[in-house]
C-alpha cells in the first residue's frame, strides 16, 4: 500500500531528475510515450504489472527498500500458476519472501549473538538455493532475486573477513560486484568495491586499497549518500593505519559531515555508518597515529551517545579503548581492557578483533613499555586463544 496517492510517481520523478533525463528520454529508454511517463509522475496513471515496475526501477536504479517504502516492492505471492510461464515467477518469489528477512536480520543477529554458526550455514544454503533457481528459471523476479543474492554474498564476505579468511571474503565480494554490474546497481557496486578495498588494507596493500576507494563514483542519490560516508570512513582507516595524518584528517572530516546529516535507517545500521561509528573511527585513527590523548578526549562522547552495545560491538570498542589507554601510558588500565577484549572476541570467534590486540602487543615491543609487567600478561592472554 502506498504512503500517499502519488508516492511512486514522486519517486520516479526524483530519480529521473537526478539523472538529468527529460520525461521523453526516460520514455524512450522504457519503451513508452512521454505522456505516459507524465501521467505516472503526476499520479494520474498506476502501474498494475510488477514487470513494468521492475523495468522502470532498473532503468532509474531505484533501490529495493525505497520501492518497498512506497508499496511497489515484491507483491504478495500467488499460490497457483495460471499458466506454465508463471511457474518461474512463483518459484523465485517463494524463495524471495523468506530470503529478504533472512539477509536483513542475519547481520543484527550476528552482532548480538556473537559466533553464530547457524547464520553462516543458513546464508550458504540460501546462496546455493538462489544460484540453482536462477540458473534454471527466469521471470519478473529475476533481478530482485539477484539483489538478495548480492546481499547474501556481502554478509558471507563480512563473516569470512572477520575470521581472516581473506580469499573467501574476496570471492564473496567479487560475486557481489559481478551481480551489481549485471543489475546496474550503483549501491551494490560501491559497497562491493569498499569491502574489497578494506580487505586489501588489512593485508597491507595500501596503494591498491586507496586506488579502489578513490575510483568509486560519488553517490548522487541522497537516500544512499551514507555509502559515500562509508567510503570516506574506510579511506580514513586506511590512511591512519599507514601513518598519513593529513589524508586521514581530510577523509574523516568528510565522513563526519555526512554522518551528522544522515538519518539512521536499517541500511545505515547494516553498514555500521552513523555518527558514533565515525567518531570511534576518528578516535582509533588518532591512536594509530600515536596521538592517543586525542582519542581519549573523544570516547566520553561516544560512551554517552551509545551506552549499550551488542556483544560484537562491545568487544571491538573495548579493544580500541584499550589501545588508546595503553599508548597514552596508562598501561594497567589499557592492558586490563585488552585482556577483556580478547575474552570477548574469543567468545564470538572474531580472529580480526583478536588480531588488533596482537598488533598492539607488537607495537609495545618497540617502545619502553615492553618491560612493563602487564605486557607479559597480555602475551599470555594472546597465547591462550591461539
Amino acid at each position: 500500500m502506498e504512503i500517499d496517492g502519488n508516492a511512486f510517481g514522486k519517486l520516479v520523478k526524483s530519480f529521473r531528475e537526478q539523472r538529468g533525463w527529460s520525461q521523453g528520454e526516460l520514455a524512450e529508454r522504457w519503451g513508452h510515450t512521454r505522456e505516459y511517463v507524465s501521467l505516472i509522475e503526476r499520479g494520474k496513471r498506476k502501474l498494475s504489472k510488477q514487470e513494468q515496475v521492475n523495468r522502470l526501477a532498473d532503468l532509474l536504479e531505484i533501490p529495493t527498500e525505497q520501492l518497498d517504502a512506497v508499496g511497489k516492492g515484491i507483491p504478495q505471492r500467488h499460490v497457483h500458476a495460471e499458466k506454465p510461464a508463471d511457474a518461474d515467477d512463483i518459484l523465485l518469489q517463494t524463495l524471495l519472501e523468506p530470503s529478504l528477512a533472512t539477509v536483513k536480520l542475519s547481520w543484527f543477529l550476528w552482532l548480538a549473538d556473537g559466533e553464530n554458526i547457524s547464520i553462516s550455514d543458513n546464508l550458504a544454503n540460501l546462496i546455493e538455493r538462489l544460484d540453482e533457481a536462477l540458473t534454471k528459471h527466469h521471470g519478473q523476479f529475476l533481478k530482485p532475486a539477484q539483489k538478495v543474492l548480492a546481499c547474501a554474498h556481502e554478509m558471507q564476505g563480512k563473516i569470512a573477513f572477520d575470521q581472516l579468511r581473506y580469499t573467501d571474503a574476496v570471492g564473496h565480494f567479487q560475486e557481489m560486484l559481478d551481480l551489481g554490474t549485471e543489475l546496474h546497481d550503483a549501491n551494490i557496486l560501491a559497497l562491493a568495491q569498499i569491502h574489497r578495498a578494506d580487505v586489501l588494507r588489512k593485508r597491507g596493500r595500501y596503494e591498491a586499497s586507496v586506488r579502489i576507494l578513490n575510483s568509486i563514483p560519488p553517490i548522487e542519490d541522497l537516500a544512499s549518500r551514507y555509502i559515500e560516508g562509508v567510503r570516506w570512513q574506510i579511506l580514513a582507516r586506511t590512511h591512519s593505519g599507514f601513518g598519513y595524518e593529513d589524508a586521514f584528517l581530510d577523509a574523516i572530516d568528510h565522513a563526519e559531515e555526512i554522518a551528522t546529516n544522515t538519518k539512521e535507517t536499517i541500511d545505515t545500521q547494516y553498514n555500521q555508518f552513523n555518527l558514533v561509528e565515525v567518531l570511534q573511527e576518528k578516535a582509533q585513527g588518532y591512536t594509530m597515529l600515536w596521538q592517543p590523548e586525542k582519542a581519549l578526549n573523544i570516547y566520553p562522547r561516544t560512551d554517552q551517545l551509545k551506552p549499550f552495545r551488542p556483544l560484537r560491538e562491545l568487544g571491538s570498542y573495548t579493544i580500541i579503548k584499550a589501545q588508546a589507554h595503553t599508548y597514552s601510558g596508562d598501561v594497567e588500565k589499557g592492558i586490563g581492557l585488552a585482556i577483556r577484549g580478547i575474552e570477548l572476541a574469543h567468545s564470538y570467534g572474531s580472529q580480526r578483533h583478536i588480531s588488533r590486540v596482537q598488533v598492539m602487543y607488537e607495537r609495545l615491543q618497540l617502545t619502553r613499555l615492553q618491560k612493563h609487567p602487564r605486557v607479559k600478561d597480555l602475551k599470555e592472554a594472546l597465547r591462550s586463544v591461539q
